[in-house]
């Protein structure tokens, strides 16, 4: 005679076997597993291919599949080749994703709701919280720098990835309006693609061609193009293929200027972000300029200044630290901040942590200068609050578990 738990599995609905399979520890266990093994693909990658690009390939939301790289080593040749592990991964987005999913319906929907398990239920809450505060990272963190000499004053930095093209008008001799083209519609484009950009706000429209990631103006008549690029005013593009340090990157382009029924206006011209100067056109009479760059943000705040010091380790040129002084300057108000290594300052939604400086080929030059890494994001003290939530929850119930079993065993001892 079957037993009334048997026939109730064989009752199940598939929607019910769906859910039992999401919210089963054996699903979590492989996850745990994949996520794993992703950690160390990824770290073996970073080493070769940079952070970003890494971060970029293991945590695609638009891929469910890649395969990772572990290295490369020099060839008998003496050139670097990729090595390639032909098992295809799995996307660290959708694992973190079904994970989060696996500790929502295990650790919170199905879980017995109880005085006794209610730490536990706080701390997978403080987990999923912390897996959705990466999620919120991941697609809403902005990270640039903004570099300022002592004595000087700056409100602006500049986007570490982000490529902009500015169209700027002009009136009474002066910058009067800018105009921009970002986003994915201007980094998407790939080498061979043409886009058409509609200036809503211009008496014209832009043509951009032969956009490149990282790309090095090179003369035509010094070093002619190598394999049959198109020559613009006398120079062409040169890919200088990805950087690991991928914030180095600097873009080029062609452009063209073409009426609102689409005809070209004048020659095609070409844009770096590694030139000093833009383009000038005109267009009606009137003169324009364009260029390409990094995006720049505008802080709700300046930063001043006042200190930079940098001590180096003995018998060598090797900076052991480095620190600025600062002074925040928010309309009438001033704040004094020491800014560090691992001790950044936090206003207004913006982090800023010491990165970098220089000169640094003076050893004592007469005037430093700071770049402090600025990095916008909602969900910066999420992970820290998740954690506190996460060791209350653990420390009450070890702490419950303690008393239960001293109060066991008190009353054996009793008895």
């Amino acid at each position: 005679m079957e037993s009334s738990v048997t026939k109730t599995a064989r009752r199940k609905s598939p929607a019910l076997a769906v859910f039992d399979f999401l919210a089963s520890l054996k699903l979590a266990t492989v996850l745990l597993l994949l996520l794993f093994v992703l950690t160390w693909l990824a770290t073996l990658e970073q080493t070769v291919n940079g952070l970003r690009p890494m971060m970029l390939k293991y945590f695609n939301w638009k891929e469910l599949f890649f395969f990772p790289e572990i290295g490369r080593p020099f060839n008998n040749t003496g050139e670097e080749q990729k090595v390639t592990v032909f098992f295809p991964m799995i996307s660290g987005f959708w694992l973190c994703a079904l994970f989060t999913l696996n500790l929502t319906l295990g650790g919170l929907v199905r879980i017995r709701k109880t005085a006794r398990v209610v730490p536990v239920i706080v701390s997978h809450f403080s987990i999923v919280f912390l897996m959705v505060a990466a999620g919120v990272t991941h697609f809403m963190e902005e990270r640039g720098a903004l570099m300022v000499y002592e004595g000087e004053t700056s409100n602006v930095a500049q986007d570490y990835h982000e490529q902009v093209i500015e169209v700027s008008e002009f009136a009474n001799g002066a910058v009067s309006k800018v105009h921009l083209i970002e986003g994915k519609p201007l980094t998407s484009l790939k080498p061979d693609e043409t886009r058409i950009f509609k200036m809503a706000n211009l008496p014209f429209d832009l043509k951009v061609s032969n956009f490149i990631e990282n790309a090095q103006p090179m003369p035509a008549m010094m070093q002619p193009p190598t394999q049959g690029q198109e020559v613009v005013d006398r120079f062409w593009l040169r890919d200088s293929g990805p950087m690991k340090e991928t914030e180095l990157h600097q873009a080029g382009c062609f452009v063209e200027v073409l009426s609102k029924e689409g005809q070209p206006v004048g020659e095609k011209i070409i844009l770096a972000s590694r030139s000093n100067y833009p383009a000038t056109v005109s267009y009606e009479g009137r003169p324009y300029l364009i260029n390409l760059r990094k995006k720049l943000w505008v802080l709700p705040f300046a930063v001043q200044l006042d200190e930079f010091r940098v001590e180096r380790d003995p018998g060598t040129n090797r900076p052991a630290t480095f620190e600025s002084d600062v002074t925040r300057l928010d309309g009438g108000t001033r704040e004094e901040v020491h800014i560090k290594m691992n001790e950044p300052m936090r206003r207004e939604g913006y982090t800023f942590f010491q990165t970098n400086w220089g000169p640094q080929d003076e050893e004592n030059p007469d005037r430093y200068y700071s770049v402090l890494e600025v990095v916008k994001n909602p969900a910066d003290h999420w992970p820290l609050a998740s954690l506190i939530v996460v060791m209350a929850g653990l420390c009450w119930q070890f702490g419950a578990s303690l008393f239960r079993f001293m109060s066991k065993s008190k009353k054996e001892a009793t008895s």
